[in-house]
């Protein structure tokens, strides 16, 4: 039926062959890097940092730099959007992994200001390394109590009709230690507890082109000689448009974080059959930090009100 009334309509066909072309330039260009030799992403920490904040950004493979809503202050100052309330999530990985959100936002005359806490509770494999990668928390079998906590407040304004924004953040990670299975000593450690935490900065800027928006984002800028860190710098162009009853968005993006070069991109059809209730599916691909992962995501949400 779709399919039909667009063939029937010149003007809703075009943008659709250029949403489709764009996104398969994305996604192609993703799992060619997602499958290059240099798979493995530099390690860093905490681990909160390398996990989506939201998941409406996972199923769009992760490209959310330039995206407006509450959670974007995990991921670009410079696009903090205000909400009407509390956004929250929670997020199950696996068996023994839990993730939960919570993240607000608000305008106060020339300044929108947002803040957000993220915290993800995980068993740890005693013979893992540290910094742990995000596959640590879908491993089954970990035998050490692990957390990873991100506390961040930031703000952005106008300047010459560019958006830019500051941030600052904590976040810090914690493990038990790690005791050997094989030893009957009652004090023989395999690595001893992890506590790790750091004080950052993010900075970014965004601006409207080509009919959506371009937007730039520098994380995780501070001290590396209490925790390994990687400064990830973030490239990402998104657009938002209408064809007959859908609305559809996509975005692409391009990271760089110390020789090691990743790309994304994700799309979304929305419908709302009546105010306040609507769905939307969404698929996207992204290179990803381990061999471990999938390059591949999707996704859908209903949204009654203010539940989604």
């Amino acid at each position: 039926m779709l399919s039909n009334r667009i063939a029937a309509d010149p003007a809703a066909d075009h943008p659709l062959r250029h949403l489709m072309r764009i996104l398969l330039i994305a996604l192609a260009s993703a799992c060619t890097l997602a499958s290059s030799a240099m798979a493995q992403a530099p390690a860093t920490g905490p681990l909160v940092l390398l996990l989506p904040a939201s998941t409406r950004a996972t199923g769009m493979g992760n490209t959310w730099v330039a995206g407006r809503d509450e959670t974007s202050v995990f991921y670009n100052p410079a696009q903090i959007n205000p909400t009407t309330g509390f956004g929250g999530r929670v997020v199950r990985y696996g068996d023994d992994a839990l993730l939960g959100t919570l993240a607000n936002a608000m305008t106060i005359n020339w300044l929108t200001l947002g803040w957000g806490v993220q915290v993800v509770e995980f068993k740890a494999s005693g013979f893992s390394s540290y910094p742990y990668d995000p596959s640590e928390v879908t491993r089954s079998g970990g035998t050490r109590e692990a957390q990873s906590l991100e506390v961040v407040a930031g703000g952005n304004f106008l300047i010459k009709k560019f958006r830019t924004g500051i941030g600052l953040k904590y976040a810090e990670d914690r493990a038990d230690a790690a005791i050997n299975p094989l030893s009957s000593a009652t004090l023989s450690y395999m690595a001893p507890a992890i506590h790790r935490g750091v004080v950052l900065g993010d900075v970014g800027v965004s601006h409207a082109l080509l009919s959506g928006t371009a937007a730039l984002a520098v994380q995780n800028i501070g001290d590396d000689s209490r925790v390994k860190l990687t400064i990830q710098t973030t490239l990402v162009w998104a657009r938002q448009m209408q064809a007959q009853q859908l609305d559809l968005a996509f975005a692409t993006q391009v990271s760089l974080r110390r020789d090691w070069l990743g790309a994304g991109g994700g799309v979304e059809a929305g419908w709302g059959w009546i105010e306040g209730w609507s769905a939307a599916v969404r698929a996207g691909a992204h290179r990803t930090e381990t061999a471990a992962q999938k390059p591949i995501a999707m996704g859908a949400t209903l949204n009654a009100d203010h539940l989604s």
